[in-house]
This record gives C-alpha cells, structure tokens and sequence, in this order.
C-alpha cells in the first residue's frame, strides 16, 4: 500500500512549522507494522495544484490522508477534490474532530477522522490492503453510495508509552530545526489539557471520545526519544509542545533528574499559572527550563471569567509570573485581541497588566471563532459572526478579525494587535517597543518568513525570543 499524507500551512502568522506531531504518530505507527511505503506533499506558501498533482503522480498513492485545522480545510478541500477516483481520501485533525459534518461539503472526501488517528489510520490501510469492508471502522465518518455512515468513535489511547517515538523521517527534520535560525527541536510529551477554556478546541475534542484526556508519556520514554533525537539531528534546544509542560509530578522529578546529565540543551516550555509552585519552577529551570510561555490572553478580569471561562485574578497571574523569574526563567506571555464583548478600552488591561509582568517576550493574536468551540456558538447566536461566509482571500491565521463586534471595529482590531508589543515594553524597552513594532508590521513579518537573520537580530534583543 502506498499511503500520501498531506499537510497544508497556508498563511501561517510567522510561517509554517514544517512539522505536525499528528501525522508523525500516525506515519511511526503505519511503518511499525510494516507499511513502510509513506511519503509527504507539504503545501507552505500556496495551494499549488500544479504540485499536487505532481506529487500524485509521482507517488501514485492508494490513500491519501491530510491533517486539517479550522482555516486550513478550505485548502485541503480544494487539494482533495483534485484527487482521481480510485485513490481513497481522508482527513483528520481537530477541525474534522470539532466538525465532522463537513465531510458533507467535500463530495471527494471518502472519510473523516474523529479523535486520535493511529489506530483507525492502520486499520483503514489494512482494511483496503485486504479488500475488507472498512466502512465500519471506529473513529471514521466514511462517505459511500450517498451515505455518510457514522460509525462509534474508539476511546482516548490510555498508554501513550505503546506508541512508537515519532517518525521524524516523515519531514525535512532537519530544515524544520534550522528555518528562521530558531535551531529548535518540537516535542510533544502529553496529550490534551485538564481545563475547558471556551475558545479552545480542547473542550470538543475531550469530550470526542472516551476515557482519560489528559496523558502523559512516562519520563523513560521522553528520555529515550530525547537521546535518540540528539543523536539524529543538530539543534540548540528543546520546544516542548505541550499544552501544560510536565503536569505530573512523578514523571517531573525523574525527567528533570535525568534531563541535565543525559541532554543538558535549554527548553522552552509552557505553564498555566495555576498549576505553577515555586519548587516546580525551580526544578525545570535547573534542569535546563530556559523560558517559560504563559496564557494570559486578556488582562481584563471581565473578559475572562464571563467570556473565556479563565477564572483567575490579575494577581493570581502576575503571582506566578514573579516566581518564575526568582527561579531564573525569561517569560513570554500569549495574548489575544477581539475577543467578543472586548473594547479599545478593555484590550488596554491586557497592556497594563503585561507591563505590570514585565515579560522578556509578548506574543499577540487576533481571536478566530473555531467550529465546535463555546466561543464559536456564541458569536453565531450574538451575531458577531456568519458561519457561511467565505474566508478573505488573503486571511492571515489570528492576524485578521472574522468578527463583527458592535463595540470594537475590525480596523481597531488591527491597530491593537500592531501595536500591543510597542505599547507593552515602551515605558521599560524602547528598544523591543520599536523591534515589536517592526515584527508586527506587514512587511516585518515578511521578513520573519523569509529570512533567518531577522530572526538572529531579535534573538539578540530580546533575550527571551
């Protein structure tokens, strides 16, 4: 069996990532029994079909499988609809996860994926390898006849340690690490996250199938990826991917107790601040935590307790924050803007309180409305939003508003979103105030993508890049 996976990364803030921790599980366990025969069609600029059906013919597959999100399923569906009969079709990803319905819009997609797709991935390939009826296989949503028939969605993988390492074959590895002068290696040590924020796609795809959500990796099987990885490849540090790096205490203390002497390269991580204590912080840092990110998302206290279902105080953020710095780590904060009932006025507390924190790094994102999510809902009902209209040709992932909010304008939006970082650092860093000013900018973040001295340059002045 030949099998195509295909990954779009179109109009990415700050590119594409060359990389997807889903399609790398999925590939390591198809090769783990025996289908060894995978090949990639990565898509980072542009929907080129003129590459598509290149690679189509190239790699004449008998499956072709792509991971989506929310905006990058109107590429994929253009992709998949090139696809000539006779090749069976696939999609996965947390899109078709939140919104398996939109197999309906897609008359050439043969199935959807619900939840993790390992396992109904390699019983979909041993299904058509032996000419077995697959329209019954757990997890899939399988278009036949005219009939989409909806089959029972397994249970959340219990161990992940029974999962291979990922294939990082599957990917250019190396280019990944090496693009934007970043020299970072993305790993992912858990799965899911334990709190139900009502913009976040985790919520739907907890309750997508059953069992425990959130798991981990024990600390042996992190280690032994970890050592392999260094051996493999060349980079400078870690990004740990996980929504909340190293929730689990025991697994903390024997990889933390491990890490320096058999890796010793600085990682990056993220933390929620509830779940921060001072002797956590502490440890990872002497363990080689060089940056911890935090969601703070917006800094008014209205907003996301009655909004983003975040209940904690400014001084329960900024608490944290104040530890994580005593222990040594940079922090960079995660904020968004347009957030539904947010104003001009209300998007200032997000400013003042990162200013309040003082971070080493701030990111800003424009708020996307995702199927399935609370937040989705609610801007349909408030009409904020209209589900059916089609994306802007030129839309930019959180860079751009879809909403229509009666007290805060797209182009106010906008000018927030260029102008948060400059106005965060100005009374502490003119120097950042002035380097987020150009990042933010159109053509500063062109230069982000294109080039990997830009990258080094900012490195430089903000030590916590």
């Amino acid at each position: 069996m030949k099998i195509l996976l295909g990954l779009t990364e179109l109009n990415q803030k700050f590119g594409a990532l060359c990389s997807q921790h889903g399609l790398s599980s999925i590939s390591a366990v198809l090769k783990k029994n025996g289908y060894t025969d995978i090949s990639l069609s990565h898509f980072s600029k542009e929907a080129e079909l003129d590459k598509w059906q290149d690679d189509l013919a190239r790699m004449k597959p008998d499956i072709v499988g792509f991971y989506s999100t929310a905006e990058q399923f109107p590429f994929v569906a253009r992709l998949i609809e090139q696809v000539p009969k006779g090749i069976f079709t696939i999609c996965g990803g947390p899109h078709t996860t939140c919104y398996p319905e939109c197999i309906d819009t897609v008359p050439r997609l043969d199935a959807v994926c619900i939840g993790e797709g390992e396992y109904a991935m390699l019983e979909l390939v041993e299904a058509l390898k032996s000419g077995m009826d697959y329209t019954h296989i757990k997890s899939l949503w399988v278009q036949k006849d005219g009939n989409i028939i909806k089959n029972q969605v397994r249970p959340f993988i219990e161990n992940l340690d029974e999962l291979p390492y990922a294939d990082r074959e599957l990917f250019d590895t190396q280019k990944a690490i090496d693009q934007y002068g970043m020299s970072q290696m993305r790993v992912l040590t858990t799965r899911g996250c334990p709190y139900q924020c009502t913009y976040c796609a985790n919520r739907r795809i907890s309750q997508a199938q059953s069992g425990h959500y959130v798991r981990y990796r024990s600390a042996k099987h992190i280690m032994g990826e970890l050592i392999e990885l260094k051996k493999k490849f060349n980079f400078k540090e870690i990004f740990f991917d996980d929504d909340i790096f190293m929730m689990n205490k025991d697994i903390r203390g024997e990889f933390c107790d491990r890490y320096l002497k058999e890796i010793d390269k600085p990682f990056v991580f993220c933390g929620r601040v509830e779940m921060c204590e001072k002797e956590m912080l502490v440890k990872l840092k002497q363990a080689g935590g060089r940056r911890i990110d935090f969601g703070l998302e917006s800094g008014n206290e209205d907003i996301r307790k009655t909004v983003m279902k975040r209940h904690m105080t400014n001084k329960q953020i900024v608490s944290p924050t104040r530890m994580a710095k005593e222990a040594g780590l940079q922090i960079k904060t995660l904020n968004m803007v347009g957030l539904p009932e947010e104003t001009v006025e209300k998007h200032w507390d997000t400013v003042l309180l990162n200013r309040e924190i003082q971070p080493d790094v701030v990111s800003m994102s424009i708020f996307c409305p995702y199927p399935g999510t609370e937040l989705y809902d609610y801007c349909i009902k408030k009409k904020y939003f209209d589900p059916d209209a089609p994306l802007p040709k030129s839309y930019i992932s959180r860079r751009e508003s879809l909403l229509n909010l009666p007290n805060f304008s797209r182009k106010d939006i906008s000018k927030c979103f260029r102008w948060f970082g400059f106005r965060v650092f100005l009374p502490y860093s003119k120097l950042r105030a002035i380097a987020c000013l150009v990042i933010y900018s159109r053509y500063g973040e062109l230069a982000i993508d294109a080039t990997t001295w830009m990258r080094s340059v900012l490195q430089k002045v903000f030590t916590g890049f």
